[in-house]
């Protein structure tokens, strides 16, 4: 899959490029020009200069109503509007239970904590619970709704969904124990991934055969120092900070990821955050909700989750450092980052503040950036960064300080850069309905120190497989040589892109031309090794396997993935061929079956 934001205009909302366009035109772009007439041009200068300029337009120019920005507040009268189109959906003409219960949710997002209309959402959630079958979670809404005043002239229907939900339960389980049938049964094919050969000792995350190594032609890049065979797992991490993708905020909690619909829970200070359980809530609040809590939705307006990813990995920093910034700016500055080695430091051993090094050291490709890129990312930081102080405790953080507040805007912009270029996508697996398959599809963005080492391919050699506990593990899909390098492929893949749309995008994105096996031979998509290169037989045999695989079973998936994988290592280097393309394909797709969550909503959206 391509990356979602392909060029930066996709890293910013349209409302904040717009707004730079003009500024960028009328100020911005003859203020650089002078200034590199002046020969004022080193990257101190530019920033500076940057700062000025962008900082008095933004106190000259009403930006704030430009954007529609402004505080995020409950509405009452906006949550009785999203039950009604919620009750238009659960109608048993439409009997769209999942789309009204995403209604039912952002009703009760918007609803005044101890308000009527949160408690009738939680009683026509329940209403949604009972029609599919979730008892539990209909008792679940039933005492959420008693707890949010729900009223007495309805009381009498919420005690009737209450009782047949009881009735119903008692029901199940009785004919559950009469059939001696366990009510989740165990998996007999998924275990979990683990790695092919022993861990580092003091990096458990990886197996103890990779090396990183840093040279001028490649950068920063991870190496084998054994020979690896396809299907070896070399490395399972758990990222540093995920910020849930805005298409899930009504499905998924939005601290622990859980696919709960039925049972999530608001944060009471914004419309955005919903949560699985009061537990989760505490948790996110401590951790990072209580600095972003108040602009959420701000960011949504002139940011994508680039800007939540780098908002929230500064807030997890400042509560790493105990809420202290002047703490957190003395350790950065006299840090040397060319020593951070996430490969090689304790992290059996390592403090918050340790491991928020490996994530402060990910390249940010600054200097790399053209200028006119590198100014949007200073006005959205900027905005960013005032919106912060306005709204959010980290104005107390800061004080009055000037050398603090410089200090906080430094890190949104370094760390904007940062996600930008070392962002990784999470993934379920969906239902598609019109084509009658499952593909995976995106639920949130994070952040992964060690996975980050790794250079782009359009060719890669290795996999990242999102594991159902949101870690991810890298698979190794083409044998690598000891001292080959692994190589990752930043969403833009031969397989589903032609070389000059991937040579723009990585240019745009990521600042660098490509020069990996599948741009200089021009490989082709994979359905072009499908139609053009198959013979008959091969063609007859990867079909089959394609059929087997694509009704989405474990146990098909538990049977073809060893074959699959001994083909790949007995072709060797032979690739790319029809045979070896497709196969692979398969056998990632075996991979994600069997270790990628399974979203369960398309059996009630599609009557699976």
């Amino acid at each position: 899959m391509a990356n979602k934001y392909l060029l930066m205009e996709g890293v910013h909302m349209p409302t904040v490029t717009g707004l730079f366009q003009e500024m960028w035109e009328s100020t911005i772009k003859g203020k650089l020009e002078e200034a590199d007439k002046k020969k004022l041009n080193n990257n101190y200068s530019v920033v500076q200069l940057l700062l000025h300029e962008i900082g008095t337009y933004m106190r000259s120019y009403p930006y704030r109503e430009r954007l529609f920005l402004h505080p995020d507040l409950k509405d009452e009268a906006r949550a009785a509007v999203l039950r009604t189109k919620g009750n238009e959906l659960f109608h048993k003409r439409e009997r769209k239970y999942i789309a009204a219960t995403v209604y039912y949710n952002e009703s009760i997002a918007h609803s005044p904590k101890g308000s009527e209309v949160r408690a009738i959402g939680y009683g026509n959630r329940a209403a949604v619970c009972l029609q599919l079958g979730r008892y539990e979670d209909c008792l679940a809404n039933v005492r959420l709704a008693r707890e949010s005043n729900f009223p007495v002239a309805l009381m009498g229907k919420l005690t009737m969904r209450e009782v047949a939900a009881q009735s119903m339960q008692a029901s199940a389980e009785a004919a559950r124990r009469f059939a001696d049938d366990p009510m989740e049964p165990e998996d007999q094919h998924a275990q979990e991934l683990k790695l092919s050969y022993p861990a580092h000792p003091t990096v458990p995350q990886r197996v103890a055969d990779l090396q990183l190594c840093n040279n001028q032609q490649y950068g920063r890049h991870v190496v084998a120092t054994r020979q690896l065979r396809v299907g070896d797992v070399v490395m399972v991490e758990k990222p540093y900070a995920t910020v849930l993708s805005d298409h899930m905020k009504r499905v998924r909690c939005a601290f622990c990821h859980a696919e709960e619909p039925f049972l999530l829970i608001p944060c009471e200070e914004c419309t955005i955050a919903m949560y699985c359980s009061q537990k989760c809530l505490r948790a996110a609040w401590q951790q990072y909700h209580r600095y972003e809590c108040p602009i959420l939705n701000d960011m949504r307006t002139i940011g994508t989750e680039y800007l939540a990813l780098a908002v929230r990995t500064v807030a997890i920093a400042l509560a790493s450092f105990d809420h202290d910034l002047e703490a957190l700016r003395a350790h950065l500055s006299h840090l040397d980052v060319s020593k951070v080695n996430a490969f090689e430091m304790d992290w059996r051993a390592a403090s918050p503040r340790t491991v928020y090094e490996t994530v402060y050291s990910l390249a940010t490709n600054q200097r790399k950036r053209a200028r006119k890129d590198f100014t949007l990312n200073v006005l959205v930081a900027m905005i960013t960064h005032e919106l912060l102080l306005k709204r959010t405790p980290v104005a107390q953080v800061c004080g009055a300080d000037p050398i603090l507040r410089k200090a906080l805007l430094n890190l949104l912009l370094h760390h904007l850069q940062s996600t930008i270029v070392n962002h990784q996508f999470l993934h379920y697996m969906d239902y598609l309905g019109e084509q009658d398959v499952y593909e995976p599809d995106e639920y949130a963005i994070a952040c992964f120190p060690l996975l980050s080492m790794l250079n782009h391919s359009c060719a890669p050699n290795v996999k990242r497989i999102t594991m159902r506990d949101g870690r991810c593990a890298l698979i190794v899909t083409r044998q690598i040589a000891n001292g080959g390098q692994l190589f990752d492929h930043y969403d833009v893949h031969h397989w589903m892109i032609p070389r000059k749309e991937r040579q723009k995008i990585l240019k745009q994105l990521y600042r660098f031309t490509c020069e990996c096996e599948a741009c200089v031979k021009d490989y082709g998509s994979l359905l072009a090794f499908v139609d053009k290169y198959s013979s008959p037989v091969e063609f007859m045999l990867t079909g089959s396997i394609y059929a087997r695989l694509m009704v989405h079973s474990e146990e098909e998936a538990f049977k073809w993935l060893p074959l699959l994988r001994d083909y790949m290592n007995s072709a060797g280097r032979n690739y790319p061929t029809s045979l070896s393309v497709v196969s692979m394909s398969q056998m990632i797709r075996c991979y994600q079956i069997l270790h990628t969550y399974t979203s369960w909503i398309p059996m009630y959206r599609y009557g699976l």
